[in-house]
């Protein structure tokens, strides 16, 4: 009879081990930090001033408005850039229409991020821009993982 006692037991303890470690990361995640990556990237020295100043502009940001709106500068941005390659160079070509009715909408949001990057070439404007996207977009993934971890 030693042994059924033994593991049951054995399956008590990892039961509780289960249960603990459950609590542990529900706690973590109910305090999770949706800016830590834009945070992270806004202080790396390995970053070029851009990105961090990037990163440091979209930390106020909420998930979706913040990453829909980098997402469609950062578009306007490659098409630019892709008319550019082609010696497209109208003032009326889609790109540049594009590009003035985003910032003709004034969102303060958009018109930051243009100021931060509008000096830079086209193509390089739009890789920082892309790759601000790319950061938005992994921040907005956290969302439906941490909410379905949560308690309801």
């Amino acid at each position: 009879m030693a042994l059924p006692m033994t593991c049951e037991i054995r399956r008590l303890q990892y039961c509780s081990f289960y249960v603990l470690t459950c609590c542990m990361i529900r706690d973590y995640l109910a305090t999770y930090d949706f800016n830590l990556p834009l945070e992270d990237a806004a202080v790396d020295p390995e970053l070029p001033l851009v990105r961090r100043r990037l990163a440091s502009l979209a930390a106020s940001e909420g998930l979706n408005g913040g990453y829909y709106e980098a997402q469609e500068l950062a578009e306007a941005f490659l098409d630019a850039a892709r008319e550019a390659n082609a010696d497209n160079m109208e003032d009326d070509s889609s790109a540049r229409v594009r590009l003035r009715d985003i910032l003709a909408r004034d969102l303060d949001y958009q018109r930051e991020l243009f100021e931060e990057v509008c000096a830079l070439p086209l193509a390089d404007a739009a890789a920082h821009l892309v790759w601000l996207t790319d950061l938005m977009k992994r921040r907005v993934d956290m969302a439906p993982v941490i909410s379905a971890a949560l308690p309801r």
